[in-house]
């Protein structure tokens, strides 16, 4: 009967709901008829108890009668059948009156009961006194208690009147009470069925509005995600199937825009991909650096000699060979150095003593993996737009060591920098000023560097450019060490 959610919750069942909801309405309705009940059911008691009572006092009046006169029948007949008739008489007179006090004796009658009960035991007493009497012949005695027996029985009767008054009194006072008690008891139960209904319908209310609010999210919400909508915020999660459901599609739509973004990003980074092969195979050799580098060899042939040609030629080899390579594999960090170093040379070479080229990288971080073609363009773009115009002897130099969790690589030139505004542009992936340099030897801006490292590395935060007029940059990439 009992589900779990997908994260180990208790899920409460719509059946299980339903059935509490029916119990709650059960129980409310139940509870106003008992109280219907139990208040109808003391009114009655009190009714009966009243007409006991009279029915008592009757029945003690006439008892008191009949004991008196078999007494009397007796004294004046001798006849034993009357003795016996007297004997019965003060028995039912005794149970009646035991009764009586053990049924209606109570603190606000207890007086005027406690009186009536003595004068029916005086009754008894002079009765029997008058008969021990009248058998003993001693007839001053018998005629004098059957005098005061004879008085006793009118105070009896007397009192009995007064008692019976005072109920019906007191009867009218508790119909008067149970007149109003019975009006209340009307407006009361009129009360208790409104609120029990407009209970029942709040109840109603929000039972059926938590069933149908999630289906009606769940329903827009399915719109929005067939329309590619994927962004949207999240389903409410209840504890029950409709919940469960919310919750799978709240998963579902995660997992959809996290692959869809994937999907963009794959596409995107096989787009760079392509472009870069595609450079490649066109022998994309800038023609401004492939003039100037073939200059630089005619020259080197005709002052030095075939040595240095050589070694400007195999350096040229090794670029076009690694711009040729396979574009979609990452490389280590070793491989992306050598060729700078390659590029390096053949500067080198052409403007002498000008420009200086340092690398201080930690051998531990040699064996990093990163995408292919990082480092040159990034060095080109120093060299080009940061020595090249500089009319003094420059320094390009590439600084890499470990930091917790990062590689930190620092290109770094003394050129003539750049303001903030150019910064920012050159960072600013939806300008186009920098996605291409002229005078690249692999024709790949700083831009196309910066987007295949968030693609690659899956981050937005791994590039950081310092920059002054005149005191040259410094280009900082913090590369994760785990990709993800």
């Amino acid at each position: 009967m009992w589900k779990m959610n997908l994260n180990n919750r208790i899920r409460i069942p719509i059946r299980t709901k339903l059935f509490i909801f029916f119990i709650v309405l059960f129980i409310i309705l139940s509870s106003l008829s008992l109280f219907i009940f139990f208040s109808y059911k003391q009114t009655i008691q009190q009714y009966d108890h009243i007409q006991e009572r009279f029915f008592l006092l009757n029945d003690v009046s006439q008892k008191s009668t009949k004991a008196y006169e078999s007494m009397d029948a007796f004294l004046n007949r001798q006849l034993t059948s009357d003795l016996e008739q007297y004997t019965n008489s003060r028995e039912e007179l005794v149970t009646v009156k035991n009764l009586l006090m053990e049924r209606f004796e109570s603190d606000h009658i207890h007086f005027s009961l406690r009186n009536y009960l003595n004068m029916i035991d005086s009754l008894l007493e002079e009765c029997d006194q008058a008969i021990e009497a009248f058998l003993e012949d001693d007839l001053e005695v018998y005629s004098a208690k059957q005098k005061e027996a004879f008085m006793l029985v009118g105070f009896i009767q007397d009192q009995t009147l007064t008692l019976l008054n005072d109920d019906l009194s007191m009867f009218q006072t508790y119909y008067d009470a149970l007149n109003k008690r019975n009006n209340d008891m009307q407006y009361t139960l009129l009360f208790m069925s409104i609120a029990i209904f407009s209970l029942g319908l709040l109840i109603s209310y929000f039972f059926s509005h938590s069933m149908t609010k999630p289906i009606y999210e769940l329903t827009r919400t399915a719109r929005e995600v067939a329309i590619g909508k994927l962004d949207g915020p999240k389903l409410t999660e209840s504890n029950d199937e409709i919940g469960f459901l919310s919750q799978s599609f709240n998963k579902m739509r995660t997992d959809l825009s996290y692959f869809v973004k994937q999907i963009k990003e794959k596409s995107e980074q096989d787009k760079l991909l392509k472009e870069m092969e595609l450079k490649s195979l066109q022998s994309q050799i800038n023609p401004h650096f492939l003039f100037n580098t073939l200059n630089t060899i005619s020259k080197c042939a005709l002052l030095e000699g075939s040595d240095k040609v050589y070694k400007l030629i195999n350096s040229i080899s090794k670029l076009l060979r690694y711009n040729l390579g396979v574009m979609d594999k990452p490389v280590t960090l070793l491989e992306e150095i050598n060729v700078v170093k390659e590029y390096f040379y053949i500067q080198k070479t052409r403007f002498e003593e000008r420009v200086d080229f340092k690398v201080d990288v930690d051998d531990d971080c040699l064996l990093m993996k990163i995408p292919i073609l990082t480092l040159q363009p990034l060095v080109e773009n120093a060299f080009i737009h940061g020595i090249e115009p500089y009319e003094q002897r420059g320094l390009i130099e590439i600084e890499g060591y470990k930091e917790g969790e990062f590689i930190v690589l620092k290109i770094k030139d003394n050129g003539i920098g750049m303001d903030e505004q150019t910064s920012k542009s050159l960072l600013d992936q939806s300008n186009d000023r920098f996605s291409k340099s002229n005078g690249h030897s692999t024709g790949l801006g700083v831009k196309n560097v910066i987007r295949r490292l968030e693609l690659f590395y899956q981050s937005d935060d791994l590039i950081n450019l310092q920059s002054e007029v005149g005191k040259g940059t410094i280009i900082e990439l913090r590369l994760p060490l785990q990709v993800k």
